[in-house]
């Protein structure tokens, strides 16, 4: 009787509908264990309540040391201030602005107790060097020079300061503010004298009123940072168990175990991944809370706010829990879905800190002035998040509502990849089990020439796309000029598509495979796909423009940045059709497409890697377009072509797709203007530039859904993904996957 007759649950545990249950006791067994290290007891429950009184401790501390600091200033030249109004009343000022000016301890200097102004410069410069004082104002000899008209350079007053040290960037400010305030009276005394009535100069007084309530005012701070402390600290929480859940359960010997238990593989993922979440969840909260009451008393002490900074209020609040559950789940599929292939609780170490610094920046960019809950916000993710939440506690009910939609379809879209990420890699023996020799140089290189296959490895592909993704970078960088003529125009083309992606990815599938044709993905698929390939780049082209209007609309282009590509995009207005044909359409059709949707597609793809080599490859060809806009149409467009690339099992319909497009971006402008009397029937002229007639629009559409749902029904000659168990013949080479089919 052979194995593949038997239930798939029994042969291999990945088969079958997860049971609750299971689930359950998955997560009360991982709950149990975690519960027991001292260290996991430690960083969520003790550390939040003594680490917040601890740094507010030090915070007191500090404040107190800042207010009792009193400043030093010297005043050289004061036999200088004779015709001037009075500015000094013994070792302090005549009128101090506020109660910490009244702290300015002022020394002064004759400017004949220094024998030149040489010696001048040279004297009060090591003072404010060396710190001996924190400012020293310099009062030159012309200074209250009884003409105004023959005062010039040489009669200002110095103000010298040291911007290294703190105390005397505080000093300056504060002596700033107190001769600003001199000259002001003296001007009026002057204008006074000169039979001027002042009030013709100060047509009226400006008083900024804040009508936001005190409530208000601390709502509005709170939105802010709280949200900020508990994403952090959701990360941090979701990080530790997820390695020590994982790897730490590989070096303790109890995976296998767990492994070879009746439950199933996707109820061992729930399982772990519950308890991981429920970790990032008391970890986020249990510091915010301890955040809060430490901080209510802190703030008020060292007047944050302007000492009106409380505690917040607790039912706005609770929409950060709400948010806190996806966002948590989230932080901890990925940090499972990444411990998965650490073999030590030291490498998974290594392998979460690069994710934190990926997650990071989404996390802070909420914070930056001026970002808000937007259409284009809404589409960024855990950003997103953070800014709908940060609408809710502040009470914008409407506005949050309006962008819900938007918010929950990303961040579901995010969790369930995430979580088929996790899922996937405790399907796959070889991340769980495999690599887990010593690594040799010499033992690698030989591996890599001896056991190439017809096909680039996943690791292979991720290297090609980085070496890609690097090089542009850097490329990029070194463009300090707009290109001038159809030279300059050639040159910024030719040499960031030949040199730096199809140069690497061509090295890289000659030394690393056997077949060049087959590592590219080079194959004539049904003959049918080719012509529907252009036609369907015809019909999408319509779409396509309209994509980019919402991407300009949603994220507006600055206009720095539309005043440097206006002389690039001139430049190809007016050079010839033809040589910008194959400069902007057909050339990086083949370059890009062999690279992206052929060499690295064929590696990804590997491994039951499909939905991984789509989304991968479209990523990495949104990122290989430098601007923003570009980047998220490519992405969007590479989705597609990486999904027809998957159904057709070639490259070639999607250079055809990609040239078509390209071609059709760079002509309708001449189209458009062109004398053919076809031409009005899909292409007008705008004031804002050629535009496809809504007919047409509307005509394509139904044809370009045609053609994907002739592209979806093609039937696969070859499983791609189970190519990697194949050897040049054809022959298996794998014995668990000839064992399951057996």
């Amino acid at each position: 009787m052979s194995l593949s007759s038997e239930p798939k649950m029994q042969v291999s545990g990945f088969y079958g509908k997860p049971r609750l249950q299971a689930i359950w006791l998955i997560y009360i067994r991982e709950m149990r264990d975690q519960l027991r290290d001292r260290r996991t007891l430690f960083t969520i429950a003790i550390l939040p309540i003594l680490l917040y009184p601890l740094v507010g401790t030090l915070l007191l501390q500090i404040a107190q040391f800042t207010r009792q600091h009193e400043t030093s200033v010297c005043i050289v030249g004061t036999d200088h201030l004779q015709e001037a109004p009075p500015l000094l009343d013994g070792e302090s000022f005549v009128e101090s602005l506020t109660d910490d000016e009244a702290r300015l301890k002022v020394l002064q200097y004759r400017w004949n107790d220094i024998a030149s102004s040489k010696d001048v410069s040279e004297e009060t410069n090591s003072w404010v060097r060396d710190g001996t004082f924190d400012v020293v104002v310099i009062i030159p000899a012309n200074f209250a020079a009884a003409n105004p008209e023959t005062i010039d350079d040489t009669a200002a007053v110095q103000l010298l300061y040291n911007v290294g040290s703190d105390r005397s960037m505080v000093a300056r400010d504060r002596v700033e503010s107190i001769l600003g305030n001199w000259r002001a009276g003296w001007i009026e005394s002057r204008l006074i004298k000169s039979g001027i009535d002042v009030e013709t100069i100060n047509p009226f007084q400006l008083n900024d009123i804040d009508i936001a309530p005190e409530r208000t005012k601390e709502t509005a701070f709170w939105s802010k940072l709280l949200p900020f402390i508990m994403l952090v600290w959701a990360m941090t929480g979701a990080f530790y168990p997820a390695i020590d859940l994982v790897a730490g359960e590989k070096e303790r010997g109890t995976l296998e175990t767990l492994l070879c238990s009746p439950a199933l593989r996707s109820e061992i993922v729930w399982g772990k991944l519950g308890a991981v979440t429920s970790f990032s969840m008391f970890t986020a909260i249990l510091n915010a809370a301890s955040m809060l009451v430490t901080s209510s008393f802190v703030f008020r002490q060292i007047s944050v706010g302007g000492g009106t900074i409380g505690a917040p209020p607790l039912t706005p609040m609770l929409w950060l829990l709400v948010a806190l559950i996806p966002l948590a789940t989230l932080f901890s599929a990925t940090a499972l879905a990444v411990a998965a292939m650490a073999k030590s609780s030291k490498e998974g170490q290594y392998y979460l800190m690069p994710l934190m610094m990926v997650t990071l920046p989404l996390v802070l960019l909420p914070m930056l002035p001026g970002t808000t809950l937007s259409a284009g916000t809404s589409l960024i993710p855990v950003t997103g998040m953070f800014l709908l939440v940060r609408a809710l506690v502040e009470g914008q009910y409407y506005f949050a509502l309006l962008h819900l939609p938007l918010v929950i379809g990303v961040t579901s879209g995010c969790l369930w990849l995430a979580v088929t990420w996790a899922r996937r890699q405790f399907d796959n023996e070889s991340v769980l089990f495999g690599g887990g020799e010593q690594w040799e140089l010499n033992m690698w290189v030989r591996h890599l020439w001896r056991d190439r296959q017809t096909s680039a490895s996943p690791a292979q592909a991720y290297a090609c796309g980085a070496i890609i993704l690097m090089a542009l970078f850097f490329g990029k960088l070194a463009v300090t000029q707009a290109p001038q003529g159809l030279a300059g125009i050639s040159k910024m083309v030719l040499t960031p598509q030949i040199g730096m992606i199809l140069a690497p990815t061509l090295l890289m599938a000659t030394m690393l495979t056997t077949s060049l044709r087959s590592a590219l993905r080079i194959r004539m698929p049904h003959w049918t796909t080719l012509p529907l390939a252009v036609l369907l780049g015809v019909t999408l082209h319509p779409m396509y423009v309209m994509l980019a209007e919402w991407i300009s609309f949603t994220y507006p282009l600055g206009e720095q940045a539309a005043a440097a590509m206006k002389p690039f995009t001139d430049q190809i207005s007016a050079a010839p059709w033809l040589t910008i044909l194959f400069l902007m359409a057909l050339v990086p059709a083949l370059c890009e497409e062999l690279a992206f949707r052929g060499f690295i597609f064929g590696g990804l793809v590997r491994e039951r890697g499909r939905l991984r080599a789509v989304l991968i490859t479209a990523l990495m060809f949104g990122i290989s377009h430098g601007v923003l806009q570009q980047s998220i149409a490519a992405t969007i467009m590479g989705l597609l072509l990486g999904w027809i690339a998957l159904r057709t099992e070639s490259v070639l319909p999607g250079i055809l797709i990609h040239f078509t497009n390209n071609a059709l971006s760079v002509s309708m402008e001449r189209i458009a203007d062109s004398q053919w009397d076809g031409a009005i029937m899909f292409v007008t002229a705008t004031e804002a530039g050629p535009a496809y007639q809504p007919m047409w629009i509307v005509t394509s559409a139904g044809i370009a859904l045609t053609c994907i749902l002739y592209f979806s029904t093609l039937p696969p000659k070859i499983n791609e993904s189970e190519t990697d168990y194949l050897d040049i013949d054809g022959n298996l080479t794998d014995p668990n996957v000839a064992l399951a089919t057996a």
